[in-house]
């Protein structure tokens, strides 16, 4: 069975989900395939904001966020998350380089080494040249993906990829797509499994 996961590291919950999914997918044999996507795009298309700015302003809500998102990574033993002092970042280069990195067949190590650059490292991977030399020195193809990711074909799958999940449902990230149905939210890797 195929789940697909809507992603960018952009996301630290995006993060929190990728650092659980190897083990989802033995413990319930499943597959979850990664769509990369812009989580900027996803908010414009659907005037969504990110919880940062939407909920600035709720008294106790962004305290609750942070209780929360301790306490999943308490569940799932996740002790090398940082908040990276660059965030927001602006992830387009990265996403595209996520679309260019498959093309090279190393798709996976990119998403874990990149994963760890933003929120174990608190690497600046927004800038590009940081971006080449920090993939290059993690042994992945820093100078080929990053110009992959000027290739025109290349952004408008990201563009496509975007608008085919706001077209799913998606209004942000981390969300799955199982059986055309949409689960928001790392607490979804729990409900996930009643559905399968």
């Amino acid at each position: 069975m195929k789940i697909t996961f809507i992603y960018d590291i952009a996301s630290p919950n995006a993060y929190l989900c990728h650092r659980v999914i190897p083990e989802f997918e033995k413990k319930h044999n499943v597959k979850i395939e990664y769509l990369p996507c812009l989580l900027g795009g996803i908010f414009k298309l659907t005037n969504n904001q990110p919880p940062w700015m939407a909920f600035a302003e709720i008294t106790n809500k962004s305290g609750y966020m942070n209780i929360e998102m301790d306490r999943f990574m308490r569940f799932h033993k996740i002790s090398e998350f940082k908040l990276n002092p660059h965030f927001p970042i602006n992830t387009v280069t990265i996403q595209r380089g996520l679309l260019a990195a498959k093309k090279l067949d190393c798709e996976k190590e990119y998403i874990d080494v990149v994963a760890k650059g933003m929120w174990e490292e608190e690497v600046n991977l927004g800038d590009k040249e940081i971006l080449e030399e920090f993939l290059t020195k993690k042994n992945l193809p820093g100078k080929e993906i990053l110009e992959l990711t000027s290739d025109d074909q290349i952004k408008q799958q990201l563009i496509e990829n975007t608008q085919k999940a706001v077209d799913a449902g998606v209004f942000g990230v981390p969300t799955f797509i199982l059986n055309e149905e949409v689960f928001f939210g790392k607490e979804a890797l729990r409900e996930i499994p009643d559905f399968l």
